[in-house]
């Protein structure tokens, strides 16, 4: 049976390149692929032990302004009907973390693959959560951080209940990021980003192009526009560099082009972040 991986990770940036192939493709860094590898229910994991996917991804977005990199794949798996198994990606090189500050803490990103059928019959699409890694936060400030989620069985949650009266979630997913706690910047206002909502038609082998703009709203002498951070992106589209408007310099805008393919008919979503 064959199946479609994704698999997003954020990177510090230029420690590790914008390039395919992430991170192996860095100068220094071409023994550090790794397989996701089994950790829990091993025994019916339909196969996938011996054909494993690595960890390579190709470069989405990077940051200088913010030292972030992040980058996206996805991968087909062969599996025998029913497995269900857990993946983990594991190491030990967060960036620097705590107050004070440790170095070389580990991590385990763990993600739950389950082919078995739901009550209704078919083998459940688990949702899909997105977010920019580290979250900005304001010390002493409340705040709500918003995670994207879609799922492509229109379930009830993120959670993934088969409906609305059911108690038992069919999948979960886990979501790993940073908080970077700051002082009071000097103007808190977010930028917007336009269209903040849009949807184009688009046609295989035809290829397309746009501008996506940000406007920022403090005053230039204390803050500017520093990136718009891809935060999913669209398999095969590129994007070029932050440009400032000739006509408003507080708006600045990043061309992306893209030619769809067969494998791509459907909708497909971007999502950006804007930061000053």
């Amino acid at each position: 049976m064959q199946n479609t991986s994704m698999e997003s990770y954020s990177w510090t940036y230029p420690y590790i390149k914008c390039l395919n192939n992430v991170p192996s493709s860095t100068s220094g860094f071409s023994s550090a692929n790794t397989n996701l590898t089994c950790v829990v229910d091993c025994s019916t994991d339909g196969g996938y032990s011996n054909a494993p996917i690595d960890i390579l991804t190709d470069c989405t977005s990077a940051s200088s302004s913010m030292n972030m990199l992040t980058s996206e794949r996805s991968k087909n798996i062969s599996l025998s009907a029913d497995a269900h198994f857990y993946l983990a990606y594991r190491g030990n090189a967060w960036v620097a973390l705590n107050y004070p500050t440790q170095q070389g803490l580990d991590w385990s990103i763990v993600t739950h693959i389950d082919l078995r059928k739901r009550s209704d019959g078919f083998i459940n699409t688990p949702p899909v959560a997105k977010v920019v890694s580290p979250q900005y936060v304001i010390v002493n400030r409340t705040v709500q951080i918003n995670i994207p989620v879609s799922d492509a069985n229109v379930d009830d949650d993120v959670e993934d209940f088969i409906d609305t009266t059911s108690m038992t979630p069919m999948s979960s997913v886990p979501v790993q990021f940073l908080i970077y706690v700051q002082s009071q910047p000097a103007c808190s206002i977010e930028p917007i980003i336009f269209p903040l909502d849009r949807c184009l038609e688009v046609q295989v082998g035809v290829s397309i192009s746009f501008n996506l703009s940000a406007m920022n709203l403090c005053n230039a002498s204390v803050a500017t526009l520093t990136g718009i951070i891809v935060s999913s992106g669209i398999t095969g589209m590129n994007r070029g560099n932050l440009t400032r408007s000739s006509t408003n310099s507080s708006i600045y805008y990043v061309l992306f082009t893209w030619t769809p393919q067969t494998n791509q008919v459907g909708l497909q979503e971007l999502c950006t972040i804007a930061y000053t």
